[in-house]
């Protein structure tokens, strides 16, 4: 019988590109769940049209960016610190694209 190291087994997922990954896929998946259920044979989405929809988008991502919460926990709990950074550049990558749709939507 094999006995597992925990040790060699963390090291594998404790990396920048599986941070950074996590970081960017949660909030899209969120965001894309957001926008299904908000938008979804919605009469003011018929009535309004997509300007309604571009001027709520930033708000919404905005919002989606919070569900990285969970993963920067997950990853500083089990003492994956390099991943927590990956969490984190990829949270600050995306409050950059908040900003710069903010700005020009």
């Amino acid at each position: 019988m094999e006995l597992v190291n925990i040790n060699a087994m963390q090291k594998k997922y404790d990396k920048l590109s599986t941070g950074f990954a996590v970081g960017i896929l949660l909030p899209i998946a969120v965001f894309a769940v957001a926008m299904y259920l908000r938008y979804t044979n919605s009469p003011q989405m018929q009535y309004l049209g997509l300007k309604y929809m571009i001027n709520f988008t930033p708000k919404i991502l905005s919002l989606s960016i919070c569900s990285n919460l969970l993963p920067f926990y997950v990853f500083l709990k089990t003492d994956r610190l390099v991943g927590v950074k990956g969490v984190l550049a990829a949270m600050f990558t995306l409050a950059l694209i908040v900003f710069i749709l903010f700005i020009f939507v």
